[in-house]
């Protein structure tokens, strides 16, 4: 993990775990060691249940980071989320905070609470569906290579966390990995042949997908 975002997720979790907040995201997988790469903001994410104590908790982040020494500029907040912009005088990171679905219980690790493997995944799977980013393909890829996971599981831990998943429209989303530019994923390391493998294996499944709608 990047120094500087481990300093921010451990200050950002020490502040707001007693608001239910665990790290989320790409470092969630990363956490579940499900891969490695680098990653452009932290993520910490509380349970849709809690979502009234955000705004509390938003404040108590900002005044974390603040007693540690770092400047703090919030770029946009709303209801259930927020984005932070940190900086240390040499560097700037993003923190987003947000709410979210989760079906277990964060695991406590050195770094604080960090989101379940399942509930971290399923948050990828929603990200991929909805946006369809290089890193979302990247993450979910890696994930399906560790073996701990099928197809099918993340499909039903799609689906558990979010009633609205279409595989249809999932597959739609699968499309995009043939569209999306090789430098997006070439920012993460995933050029030639790895990003080759990985659209056809992209490409596979959304003709999976789309053979069992026909039938």
């Amino acid at each position: 993990m990047d120094p500087f975002h481990e300093r921010l997720a451990r200050t950002g979790l020490a502040a707001a775990d007693r608001y239910g907040f665990a790290l989320a995201g790409g470092y969630a997988v990363q956490a579940a060691g499900l891969l490695e790469r680098p990653s452009e903001d932290v993520d910490l994410f509380t349970a849709w249940d809690r979502r009234d104590e955000f705004t509390a908790a938003v404040t108590a982040v900002v005044h974390a980071y603040r007693d540690d020494g770092l400047t703090v500029e919030t770029e946009r907040q709303y209801d259930t989320f927020a984005r932070l912009a940190v900086t240390d005088g040499a560097r700037v990171a993003k923190v987003e905070l947000g709410v979210d679905w989760r079906a277990n219980d964060p695991i406590l690790m050195a770094i604080g609470p960090v989101l379940h493997p399942d509930d971290a995944v399923a948050n990828k799977m929603s990200a991929l569906y909805g946006r369809a980013f290089a890193r979302d393909f990247i993450d979910i890829d890696a994930t399906l290579r560790s073996s701990r996971y099928t197809r099918h599981t993340l499909l039903a831990l799609a689906q558990r966390a979010d009633r609205g998943f279409d595989p249809r429209i999932f597959a739609d989303a699968l499309g995009q990995a043939a569209q999306l530019d090789s430098d997006d994923f070439a920012q993460y390391g995933v050029t030639g042949p790895a990003l080759d493998n990985l659209r056809s294996r992209f490409a596979e499944w959304r003709h999976e997908l789309l053979d069992d709608q026909k039938g």
